[in-house]
């Protein structure tokens, strides 16, 4: 056996041999760093706007996210806030570059500084800041329960309780002008947001309001969903909400339905149509309350629905810009559009309300 394993030994390092001869293994040869010819970057992605608290907080946990790009090596990042240090970076997975979240503990109200200073191997620094304020934010009406107003950076916290959603897939925000009022979400494939149900809405109904951009590519999807618990993997609509597009590149009817408990209404809503092949911004309006469903387009009514009750009880979540996690069947799914200034409401807004938010 000993001479078997003897000869199996020398045939292998007899095959290396070859093979290095032939080519077909490399020599390990050491590669030049090149010329350290350019500065670091330094990209600061939060803040990149003014922030927002709810009327009721005084300060809050923030978070300082940050890029930094090297052509050859980083030696040190530094962060400060107000002119303070927070801290010193000198170690890097990735010696050309680094991305950074600091969360600094109760950040107040008023005006911020925060700085970035990298430094790379040849002693070169750039340097950048950026100054922000912090105020509080006052609800439009007393009724409205959520507002998400899509700052840049990908940030989708509710201004009302001040939580983040869930977050499902790969969504974005647009920079700070691409919205209708500065940034947007924008949607993506098997993306959406979902934020609890619990609290948003009464008894007296419940209302939504957004600005929206149309992508007509998929040619339908969902755009807001309560979401059924008892009926998740049918096509039962007896509980929930699913507001919905269908049609094609040139016109987008918008739809709702409402289960009502014993059964469910269709509100075939109106149409949104592209001009020249683009898409504007409309505002959306949806208002269900106990006995109807209505639909508005840039504050002028389209369709109502009428009916008896509406039926949440066994609903946990409502779902921005999908039809998951209960109306993904019939197509409806992920929806590639842009949305700003989402809000719900508690009641069923008049059309003078709507004008309100509108102008908000």
């Amino acid at each position: 056996m000993k001479s078997i394993f003897n000869f199996i030994s020398i045939g292998i390092v007899l095959l290396s041999f070859t093979a290095c001869e032939k080519g077909y293994i490399d020599d390990i040869s050491q590669v030049a760093a090149g010329t350290d010819a350019l500065a670091p970057t330094v990209e600061i992605i939060s803040p990149s706007v003014d922030i927002q608290y709810p009327a009721t907080t005084n300060a809050a946990d923030f978070d300082f996210k940050f890029n930094i790009k090297d052509d050859i090596e980083l030696s040190k990042v530094e962060i400060f806030l107000n002119g303070t240090s927070l801290q010193s970076y000198t170690s890097f997975v990735d010696y050309r570059g680094m991305g950074g979240t600091y969360t600094y503990p109760n950040l107040g109200v008023g005006t911020h500084d925060f700085k970035v200073i990298a430094t790379d191997l040849a002693g070169k620094s750039t340097t950048k800041s950026f100054t922000f304020h912090i105020t509080k934010y006052d609800k439009v009406l007393t009724s409205e329960t959520l507002y998400v107003p899509f700052n840049p950076g990908g940030d989708y916290k509710d201004l009302i309780n001040f939580v983040s959603p869930a977050v499902t897939g790969s969504p974005s925000t647009t920079a700070a002008t691409g919205g209708h009022n500065g940034a947007a979400y924008q949607g993506a494939a098997n993306a959406y947001l979902s934020f609890p149900i619990s609290g948003l809405y009464s008894s007296d109904g419940i209302s939504f309001s957004f600005w929206y951009k149309v992508n007509s590519s998929p040619d339908r999807s969902g755009i807001i969903v309560i979401n059924d618990n008892a009926n998740n993997s049918d096509d039962n609509r007896t509980g929930g909400l699913r507001l919905f597009r269908e049609g094609g590149p040139a016109a987008q009817t918008i739809k709702i339905n409402v289960g009502t408990g014993s059964g469910e209404s269709w509100n075939d809503g109106g149409t949104l149509s592209s001009i020249g092949g683009a898409w504007d911004w409309h505002h959306v309006a949806v208002t269900i309350s106990p006995t109807e469903s209505k639909i508005y387009f840039d504050g002028v009514l389209q369709r109502t629905s009428a009916y008896t009750g509406f039926d949440f009880a066994s609903s946990t979540n409502v779902t921005l810009a999908s039809g998951a996690p209960s109306f993904t069947y019939w197509d409806h799914k992920s929806d590639l559009s842009l949305y700003d200034e989402f809000r719900v409401f508690n009641k069923v807004l008049t059309p003078a309300e709507i004008q309100l938010v509108m102008q908000k």
